[in-house]
């Protein structure tokens, strides 16, 4: 469904707005869902996306540790549609705190955001490969 509806916004480019809407509704699981488009959006290209980099970062830093869904799409949409160097830091930021969060797919996302990040950051790759090297470390003591 969420592919589905990706593919229609993708074909309609006017409905991002209403996507957007929908990741700021009060129902969590319209919250869910459309971070779940989001996220697939992203994943083909963020530019829809970049023109409310800073909203999207602004909710997800603002999202309740419950709604861990919600925060492992959003924690993957947020580096992706990070367009100045200022939006990446901030998602950095972000993503440093999710690295802790209790959710192993928010945690996840955090690693691999911060990494998205790095890619077009240089002065967060020392950051992103020690997050890595612990992250992988964890991963063998387990």
């Amino acid at each position: 469904m969420a592919h589905d509806l990706a593919a229609e916004i993708f074909a309609d480019k006017s409905a991002i707005r209403s996507l957007v809407r929908e990741l700021f509704d009060d129902d969590i699981e319209v919250r869910k869902r459309a971070a779940d488009v989001a996220r697939r959006i992203t994943e083909k290209d963020g530019r829809l996306l970049e023109p409310y980099a800073d909203e999207l970062a602004g909710l997800l830093e603002t999202l309740p540790v419950e709604e861990s869904r919600t925060r492992w799409h959003l924690g993957l949409v947020v580096p992706r549609i990070a367009h100045t160097r200022m939006q990446r830091l901030r998602a950095a930021r972000t993503m440093s705190l999710l690295a802790q969060d209790e959710s192993n797919v928010v945690r996840c996302s955090a690693v691999e955001g911060l990494g998205l990040l790095a890619t077009r950051e240089v002065s967060l790759r020392d950051e992103a490969e020690e997050m890595i090297e612990s992250f992988c470390a964890r991963a063998r003591w387990r």
